[in-house]
């Protein structure tokens, strides 16, 4: 037998052993487990994210209403004493706040309906994880009694081929949260016309209130 031949045999057989070693099924299994439980914390890290978001958007909307409800006294009192000037500006202000408050309503909804999306998702993973668990237990247990048996070869195992199952399953979940990780925003204003419009609703509005106010004066 050649050097060379000899070199090539005995690499190929460190490769070989290298290959057993690093598709151990129970190693497998293990880093499988660990990644699920890897998801569950993002996860649930992403829940409490969420819920904070939501409180804070729910303050500012509170706030933004206590603003708008100020600015609207303030309207009635310059109106009554015919300081129309100062009765429009209040009235602006009024508008404006009450705009700001109706546009953080549609991203408390998103926040919590994100929050019951991932909460959904955590339960489905730790069913997931229950099941994996026993699964592992089982194929822990064929595969040593295999062994016990014979010299089988690991490749054409149904452990294997159960890890490759669970690996196909790891990446679906990988799927599915980039997939719900992407919030739709359908809220940006994404040109000068609209906002021009808007001013403009904004001003006829504050016109027919200040009218009114001015009449019942």
């Amino acid at each position: 037998m050649g050097i060379l031949q000899r070199v090539v045999q005995l690499t190929k057989a460190a490769t070989n052993e290298w290959l057993d070693k690093l598709e151990n099924p129970e190693t497998m299994m293990n880093h499988y487990l660990r990644d699920l439980d890897e998801k569950i914390a993002v996860a649930e890290r992403g829940v409490l994210q969420q819920q904070v978001e939501e409180r804070m958007l729910l303050g500012k909307h509170d706030e933004l209403i206590s603003y708008a409800a100020t600015y609207e006294k303030k309207a009635v009192q310059a109106a009554a004493e015919a300081r129309e000037v100062e009765a429009r500006a209040a009235l602006e202000a009024k508008l404006q706040y009450q705009e700001q408050a109706d546009e953080t309503v549609p991203l408390i909804k998103l926040a919590r309906e994100a929050a019951l999306d991932l909460e959904l998702h955590i339960e489905a993973l730790h069913e997931e994880k229950v099941k994996l668990q026993a699964k592992r237990t089982e194929l822990i247990t064929r595969v040593r009694q295999t062994h016990q048996k014979s010299s089988y070869n690991l490749q054409d195992s149904p452990s294997v081929k159960g890890f490759e199952r669970i690996e196909r399953k790891v990446m679906e979940w990988e799927a599915q949260h980039e997939l719900r990780s992407i919030l739709p925003n359908e809220y940006n204003q994404s040109s000068t016309e609209a906002i021009d419009t808007k001013q403009q609703q904004r001003n006829a509005l504050v016109e027919e209130q200040l009218q009114q106010l001015m009449q019942k004066k």
